[in-house]
């Protein structure tokens, strides 16, 4: 009989380490913040985070410049609990 395991949310972030991760191995993330698509990446160069028309370039590839960068008013590290995964 298997032990008893937390199940994952597969479309939610089980930590902030989980997210901080993501950023740092470079993967292609699209997520939902308050009702809206994101995309954070680097297809070609320098990290950005894009919605719709909307297209930042990030200074470092610090993934902690990522997690700070503000949308509808709070910081993504303050909000990750609420982040949707889409795809990642």
């Amino acid at each position: 009989m298997e032990s008893p395991k937390c199940k994952r949310n597969d479309n939610r972030f089980n930590s902030l380490d989980e997210l901080y991760n993501a950023i740092d191995v470079h993967l292609d993330i699209r997520i939902k913040i308050n009702g809206s698509e994101w995309y954070i990446g680097s297809p070609q160069g320098p990290r950005i985070i894009a919605s719709g028309d909307f297209n930042h370039q990030f200074k470092s590839d610090d993934p902690d410049e990522v997690l700070n960068f503000v949308i509808d008013g709070r910081r993504i590290r303050d909000q990750w609990r609420e982040i949707e995964i889409i795809v990642m």
